[in-house]
């Protein structure tokens, strides 16, 4: 587990191995990704919210239909099925949609578009600056996995196409911090103290 022994400083150019352009691409793919969904997320707000709001209003109009209305007001029939009362308790669970809430849905979900945007962006940065072997791109990529993982855990907000971004982003850190990418980056750093 010792780290490799870097070559000697020869004075030229220190070119960025496969690992360090493969960990490039990836952390800019990623950053693509990420950008592009919390942009549709972003342009397409109000139509989802508009379609979260109409099945969400259907529930509560079939709870009624089945059930005499919601909370405290449903009742479940005589010996229905475990079906039906599963579903029973689901409506008691529904609450009316106010405007506040609806206001509250929108922000909340114009803030996560945002700042899946911000975690693209900053990936697509990082990664443009990996390949060059700027000593803070390292992090930022980082820094883009850790948000990421931070924005899935506290607000459970996640697909594939997140979860794919993610990975990549994973195993972009990955090749530069072992093997050649690990050396290049170690060579770079000796390079600009010496």
């Amino acid at each position: 587990m010792t780290p490799a022994e870097l070559p000697p400083d020869d004075g030229g150019p220190i070119n960025p191995p496969k690992a360090v352009l493969v960990a490039t691409v990836m952390s800019m793919l990623a950053g693509l990704v990420f950008v592009l969904i919390g942009g549709v997320s972003l342009a397409t707000t109000d139509d989802q919210l508009n379609s979260a709001v109409t099945a969400y209003n259907k529930a509560i109009a079939d709870c009624t239909t089945q059930f005499g209305g919601i909370g405290d007001a449903v009742v479940v029939p005589a010996g229905a099925s475990s079906d039906d009362t599963a579903k029973s308790e689901s409506c008691k669970g529904y609450q009316p949609l106010t405007d506040e809430t609806i206001s509250a849905a929108k922000t909340q979900n114009v803030m996560i578009s945002v700042i899946i945007v911000v975690i693209g962006l900053i990936a697509l940065v990082g990664g443009w600056f990996l390949r060059a072997g700027a000593k803070w791109s390292r992090l930022t990529v980082i820094g883009a996995v850790i948000i990421s993982v931070i924005i899935t855990m506290l607000f459970q907000v996640s697909n594939l196409f997140t979860l794919v971004g993610t990975l990549m982003l994973v195993i972009s850190v990955m090749l530069c911090y072992i093997g050649k990418g690990s050396v290049y980056f170690a060579r770079l750093k000796a390079r600009r103290a010496g």
